[in-house]
């Protein structure tokens, strides 16, 4: 499942977000990852398009969804905090690994 963001840009449409999961295999749970182009950082672009996404993956029988965030991306982390992951540890201390339970 992938969500896109896009605007018109110079008479064309320009794409400036996309969020997007993929169900793991073996059980329900599905991995999350999310981008938005720097010039449209801090416009709450990424903020609906996580929510979004969310709310697809509930709606389609996903019952975790996580992803890995570089620890020193304080933005994303408090984004993620703010939706309900929960924030743990990795094997790579450089990376936070962020769980959200939608049962």
């Amino acid at each position: 499942m992938a969500l896109a963001a896009t605007t018109m840009l110079g008479g064309g449409e320009t794409l400036i977000g996309v969020a997007r999961y993929v169900r793991d295999r073996k059980d329900e749970s599905a991995e999350f990852a999310l981008v938005v182009a720097d010039s449209w950082q801090g416009r709450g672009i990424g903020s609906r398009l996580l929510a979004k996404l969310i709310e697809a993956a509930r709606r389609r029988g996903v019952k975790r969804l996580y992803g890995d965030i570089l620890a020193m991306n304080r933005p994303m982390l408090a984004l993620a905090t703010k939706l309900g992951f929960k924030l743990g540890r990795h094997e790579d201390a450089t990376i936070t690994r962020a769980l959200l339970d939608l049962r």
